[in-house]
């Protein structure tokens, strides 16, 4: 294996483990280890330096590893995380799900007593997945930085389109929001969402960007493209009663039907239900336009709230598409939860589809539509057209 330039960590109070973690990591070819026994000693590292994988034991004397993996999440680590464990598999699964529904980049698990194999083949594992970005290290915006932002006009959207499974057609676009700063280039919403939803300036960009996405998918039209696109829409704002209206009215007036429109809603942002939130899913139902539940499985959603709610969409978290092509229980709850949502009569999309190997099981799962760096990384409006044409032209 040829060597890798990353910083690891080992999470473990057993220092024989711990020596021949060390000693087949360095074999394997990786640059730093770094062995702890102490979780928040792990933690106060993993905070103040760039940590490319996390190998941790769940039975640690101090903090044990489900309440590592939540401080994990706080501290919104996005390098990779490989549980090791002598607990039972259904403890180490329901871990697993844990960490998938705390975003965290799990790359699988390994039983105790380890062996040499098994950690060098999840260390093969973990070089085949997507390198993080450490996106998490940038600095969360202040808010006068957001209200510059706000004031001239330095929040932008980004495309990335979404592919009919059966056809290979484009048939809509996904908006993502990114920030254009002065002095630190393309920002990313996971700097500058949760300071404008706390700070009451959410409503303030999603009007405008509602305006913006609706009037791109208007000037497509004009060129002969008919899509439908995607915006998701903040928890904060399904309880403003005059939200529907303010949709409706956008929508009169770049003449585009309801059904172009697809608003994503988090699982999370659901489960607390409120007869605020019910009455604006309800009426934005009712006019044709589309609801999804976004990042699905991460959450803690009962069939019998799905039902209850009038989505239309259920759009896949992906780290149970990735996990799925390795990872045999990962592939069964995924076919779990596709079962589901043909059941309820829902769309189903798969995001996170970055290598063939997902295209394939997306494909044999027969999903409606995919999305992902395999089909295109997310583009600004100006790159779109050209790149419509070219899949036109690739699909034909």
């Amino acid at each position: 294996m040829s060597k890798l330039q990353w910083n690891a960590v080992i999470l473990d109070d057993s220092p024989s483990i711990t020596a021949l973690m060390i000693q087949v990591l360095k074999s394997a070819g990786i640059a730093q280890v770094n062995a702890f026994s102490d979780a928040n000693q792990a933690l106060n590292y993993v905070e103040n330096n760039l940590v490319d994988i996390i190998f941790s034991d769940l039975n640690l004397p101090n903090i044990d590893g489900v309440e590592f993996i939540r401080l994990l999440q706080s501290k919104n680590f996005k390098g990779r995380l490989v549980i090791v464990s002598s607990m039972s598999v259904k403890t180490i699964k329901s871990v697993e799900q844990l960490a998938r529904a705390c975003k965290l980049d799990l790359v699988g698990s390994i039983a105790k007593p380890i062996t040499e194999h098994a950690v060098v083949s999840m260390i093969k594992k973990a070089a085949q997945q997507k390198q993080p970005t450490h996106r998490a290290n940038v600095e969360k915006l202040k808010i006068y930085e957001l209200i510059r932002a706000l004031d001239q006009h330095q929040f932008d959207l980004h495309y990335q389109p979404l592919i009919c499974n059966k056809t290979k057609k484009l048939v809509g676009i996904e908006a993502l929001a990114r920030l254009n700063h002065p002095t630190k280039g393309l920002v990313f919403p996971d700097s500058f969402i949760m300071e404008l939803e706390h700070n009451s300036l959410i409503k303030d960009l999603t009007y405008k960007q509602l305006d913006q996405v609706l009037k791109q998918i208007s000037s497509l039209r004009d060129d002969g493209i008919s899509l439908s696109v995607s915006l998701n829409i903040s928890a904060t704002l399904l309880v403003e009663k005059h939200l529907p209206d303010m949709i409706f009215e956008l929508l009169n007036c770049y003449q585009l039907p309801p059904t172009n429109l697809v608003l994503e809603i988090t699982e999370s942002s659901v489960i607390e239900q409120q007869a605020d939130m019910l009455e604006v899913l309800a009426r934005l139902s009712m006019r044709g336009v589309k609801l999804s539940i976004d990042d699905f499985g991460t959450g803690y959603s009962s069939v019998e709230r799905l039902i209850d709610l009038p989505f239309s969409e259920m759009k896949i978290d992906k780290t149970f598409v990735q996990q799925a092509t390795t990872d045999e229980s990962a592939r069964a709850t995924l076919e779990s939860m596709t079962s589901m949502a043909k059941r309820l009569n829902m769309s189903i999309v798969l995001e996170g589809i970055e290598s063939i190997e997902h295209w394939n099981m997306a494909c044999y799962l027969n999903a409606d539509i995919l999305q992902g760096y395999y089909i295109a990384k997310p583009m600004p409006a100006a790159q779109l057209i050209e790149w419509i044409k070219k899949w036109q032209k690739a699909i034909a």
